[in-house]
């Protein structure tokens, strides 16, 4: 994926994110964004789907889009979007076993 793709995602989900800090509505639409741009940076792979190594990159990327989102709220819905930020981080998606069945 290209800088300009990745950053116009990470825009996407930090005003998303902002927005729904601020209104109340737009959660899931916000939560959608944010998963894409955690799944385009990379951070849903780990080497031998290690999942706290995956629940790591997920949460830095979360903490990247709260970051970019800071001068846009108050202190109440930096919190409340913070706290967000981090469930869905640690909400893993599923992953598959590459060991093998019989």
């Amino acid at each position: 994926m290209k800088e300009q793709e990745l950053s116009a995602l990470k825009e996407s989900a930090v005003y998303s994110a902002a927005h729904w800090s601020k209104t109340g509505f737009g959660y899931f639409t916000m939560r959608d964004k944010v998963n894409a741009y955690i799944d385009a940076t990379g951070a849903n792979k780990a080497i031998d789907n290690d999942q706290e190594a995956i629940r790591y990159g997920r949460e830095a990327a979360a903490l990247a889009i709260n970051i970019d989102a800071i001068h846009l709220l108050n202190k109440t819905e930096e919190q409340k979007l913070n706290e967000a930020l981090i469930s869905i981080a640690n909400d893993l998606p599923q992953t598959r076993s590459r060991g093998f069945r019989r």
